[in-house]
């Protein structure tokens, strides 16, 4: 379950990126790339261009939103020592909730976003580009905590077994995140993305379970 309703400052703060977002896909799906300026996202969207860049680096990352990463704080400090639970697959899980948490949830910006993406070949590799990063972010969490947990597996004969399995987990991982996040965006009921992921996870370890009996 998501945590406490935000305060009224995180609520501008959300609307306010929210509006920027919104600004930006429709004058891209409107006039084309070429008419989105800052100024134009900026009046759109009622703030000024200063306020923009303290949301936004630049109109391509207002398009393309916001980049998956994991938390840089405790979360993952206490992932890579082996918690909080021991259950690997669980602990990913628990760790990309914190993950997705700042993510933009709305859904009314999905479909105008990936009617973007699709006619816009660059901004499509740019996302790709960003998952795989974020992926890469994932591996090294979780080869960071198989050698913490497991130390014979990062001395066993083959060399490459830690990676290999590091991979494999990071890889799972954004699997379930995906099927969170179409569960999510094609439900009709207000549910919200941290549920869903919490319920793909829930899922994939009763499957993984089952297997394994």
């Amino acid at each position: 379950m998501p945590d406490a309703a935000p305060g009224l400052r995180e609520r501008k703060r959300r609307a306010t990126r929210f509006a920027i977002q919104q600004a930006a896909l429709r004058i891209a799906i409107e006039s084309g790339l070429a008419a989105v300026t800052v100024d134009e996202v900026s009046r759109r969207a009622d703030v000024s261009p200063r306020t923009f860049f303290n949301y936004f680096p630049s109109k391509e990352q207002a398009l393309l939103g916001d980049d998956p990463t994991l938390p840089d704080d405790d979360a993952l400090a206490t992932f890579r020592a082996g918690g909080p639970s021991g259950d690997l697959l669980g602990d990913l899980g628990t760790l990309l909730v914190h993950a997705t948490e700042e993510l933009i949830e709305e859904r009314g910006l999905l479909e105008e976003r990936q009617q973007v993406l699709r006619a816009a070949p660059e901004l499509f590799s740019r996302r790709m580009a960003s998952m795989k990063e974020f992926q890469a972010q994932i591996e090294d969490a979780v080869a960071a905590r198989l050698r913490t947990t497991d130390p014979a597996l990062a001395d066993a004969a083959d060399p490459d077994a830690l990676r290999r399995r590091a991979r494999l987990a990071s890889i799972v991982a954004l699997a379930a995140l995906r099927h969170a996040w179409w569960e999510w965006s094609d439900s009709t009921t207000e549910t919200h993305l941290v549920d869903e992921l919490e319920r793909s996870f829930a899922e994939l370890g009763a499957l993984v379970s089952r297997s394994l009996v």
